[in-house]
């Protein structure tokens, strides 16, 4: 479509259109744990299909919370969402097979092998609470596991609610043989007969309570035993899933984490529990004997953890957003599956995240891949003392050079006891190990945060000039310096030229022009334009109107145009004539401009424009 905007008494033209969202890649792969194919090929690590996306008619409209197979085909799973529904499909062919309407969001969802068409789920329902001195109520989610039985997919379900809490929810589980469920709130174990629900019988379920709060549950594939992982670092068996002990259930506990266990799994024969968390070992437990064997040092905290079918691999899901795949034989790796943890990398187009704490990754955004991980500030990752919470090291800026050579970061630690630590570190591509190396390393670039990062983006500029704003109402410019008095070898390394500011008042962004002539820093709500060459002021441009603080500048490529945004505002200014060209009323959260011609991207939160628009400059 096309629209006018008028100022000045001059009508330009603007071309916007939408745009259609080709693939959607990434995403959290560790909010839920994995779950194997009957043949547990992870051979290659590739995305082989997608079977659900929002963008398409079948797919799920919210966040998918649980996935299970289907207990009765191996060739078929379920899929529970926020949206409300349960989902079955036939993953081999990515077809939707039945949609099951629960009408309530579905936090943690049991699929049964011994009563189809039949869902236990946990939701959340709100419920206003009275304050004694307070004239306002307070709403508060209480959580309630619900039996849903369907005569058919498209029948309105019989719907029986089996038990409440105020409490949150950690865990829901079955016993193997159908006939029991477990669910756990922060302390109560909460044990209910299934048999005595398809009877319709009323019964009194037990209710444990445990010693310390409850973070993960598992159940014993062949005996009467529930394993109970808490915040204290112990696992306590809980020995209570028959007759004869149900009223008066014996405990053991075993005890090696220091800190919270995250997630526990039986092996299918429960000759083995797998347990993980902070310290990133993965620990095995014999389960007669209690003895311990252990997989150390993987890199991050584990969050999940899920055995093949066959039994002859674990797949640990990470913090940092990969899953390793390990062989049961020898403990060996044998695949990585790398997720996002946003700057594109100019050599080969990847795009860059943060990773786990002070590290960067490279992300294929083409074959939806994880390539590399850089780790900006060393760590060591050890486990702390008590209930103390370990500050690391966390990457605020990524900068890249026009051809990709040179990449510079900003990382900051502050644990609000010592000295707070900044550091402005720039980093040489190195040819022999296609990564980046560490070059000049900046500590306390500025007395306070950094806010924004630009390379001079000249496109044949093998000596790039580099530009940091800061909070102390500082701005620094950066040279490469080369050093050939060495007649064997040339020292290069980077060095302050320039410190600059604008009447004391606080910057908020910057941008280099493609031809790196002039740069513009933004204060408050006037935009400054400074010669690159002499580091000195030109033109200072308010912005009308005046409706806050500038969030995002950009030149538009060779042309004299800039743009700019504020909370309410989308600006472009003419360069040529120092005013304002053209402005609209749009709410802009994120602004991109196209390297190759004249159009720039916004995404923004209004109804009038929807979600993503491109414009372009005629």
């Amino acid at each position: 479509m096309e629209s006018k905007q008028i100022h000045n008494n001059v009508i330009k033209s603007v071309n916007t259109r939408e745009i259609v969202i080709s693939q959607i890649s990434g995403g959290s792969l560790n909010k839920i744990p994995g779950v194997f194919s009957t043949d547990s090929n992870v051979s290659t690590g590739d995305v082989v299909k997608k079977i659900s996306d929002s963008t398409e008619r079948n797919g799920h409209k919210d966040e998918i919370t649980c996935i299970m197979m289907d207990p009765n085909n191996s060739s078929q799973l379920y899929s529970g969402s926020l949206d409300g529904t349960v989902r079955k499909w036939d993953y081999n062919n990515s077809n939707l097979l039945e949609v099951y309407d629960l009408g309530v969001p579905i936090y943690k969802m049991i699929i049964l092998i011994s009563y189809p068409n039949q869902f236990f789920v946990v939701t959340g329902e709100p419920k206003k609470i009275e304050k004694k001195k307070a004239s306002n109520d307070k709403i508060q989610e209480r959580y309630v596991l619900l039996h849903f039985k369907f005569d058919s997919p498209n029948s309105q379900p019989k719907i029986q609610i089996l038990c409440k809490s105020w409490y949150d929810c950690t865990g829901l589980e079955v016993s193997n043989d159908d006939e029991y469920l477990v669910i756990t709130f922060i302390q109560t174990i909460r044990v209910i007969k299934l048999k005595s629900i398809q009877n319709s019988i009323r019964l009194k379920w037990p209710k444990y309570k445990h010693g310390s709060r409850i973070s993960c549950i598992a159940i014993h594939p062949t005996k009467s035993c529930i394993a109970i992982g808490d915040y204290k670092g112990r696992i306590t068996y809980w020995y209570c899933l028959n007759e004869l002990q149900i009223e008066n259930p014996v405990t053991s506990s075993v005890h090696w984490h220091a800190h919270k266990v995250n997630y526990i799994k039986f092996t299918s024969d429960g000759t083995y529990l797998l347990s993980g968390g902070e310290e990133a070992v993965l620990v095995l437990w014999q389960f007669e004997t209690k003895n311990m064997s252990f997989l150390p040092r993987l890199g991050s905290e584990i969050c999940t953890i899920s055995i093949s079918p066959d039994q002859t691999l674990y797949a640990v899901g990470f913090l940092d957003n990969s899953i390793k795949i390990y062989s049961v034989i020898n403990l060996e790796i044998r695949q990585s599956i790398q997720g996002l943890k946003y700057v594109v990398e100019p050599r080969n187009h990847y795009i860059v995240l943060n990773g786990i704490p002070g590290t960067i990754q490279f992300y294929n955004a083409y074959t939806d891949r994880h390539v590399m991980e850089v780790e900006v500030s060393l760590r060591s990752l050890v486990s702390r003392s008590f209930e103390k919470e370990i500050i690391y090291h966390h990457v605020r800026h990524v900068a890249f050079s026009s051809n990709g050579e040179w990449m510079a970061t900003v990382d900051s630690r502050d644990d609000g006891v010592t000295t707070p630590e900044l550091y402005l570190k720039f980093w040489q591509f190195d040819l022999s190990s296609q990564t980046y190396v560490l070059n000049t390393r900046v500590d306390h670039p500025h007395l306070k945060s950094i806010v924004s990062l630009n390379f001079h983006r000249g496109t044949n500029n093998t000596c790039p000039n580099f530009m940091t704003v800061s909070l102390d109402n500082k701005f620094k410019i950066w040279k490469l310096n080369i050093d050939s008095k060495d007649s064997e070898k040339k020292i290069i390394n980077w060095e302050c030229n320039f410190v600059g500011s604008y009447r004391q008042e606080t910057p908020s962004v910057a941008t280099y022009s493609k031809d790196g002539s002039i740069f513009a820093i933004a204060y408050g709500s006037i935009i400054t334009l400074w010669d690159s060459r002499l580091n000195v002021i030109n033109y200072s441009l308010p912005l009308i109107p005046n409706d806050g603080t500038v969030k995002h500048l950009a030149f538009i490529n060779d042309l004299p145009f800039l743009v700019t945004t504020t909370k309410r505002h989308l600006s472009v200014f003419n360069l040529l004539t120092c005013t304002i060209w053209w402005n609209q009323n749009l709410e802009v959260h994120h602004l991109a401009v196209d390297p190759k011609n004249s159009s720039f991207v916004v995404a923004c939160n209004n109804e009038r424009f929807g979600g993503i628009i491109l414009k372009k400059i005629l």
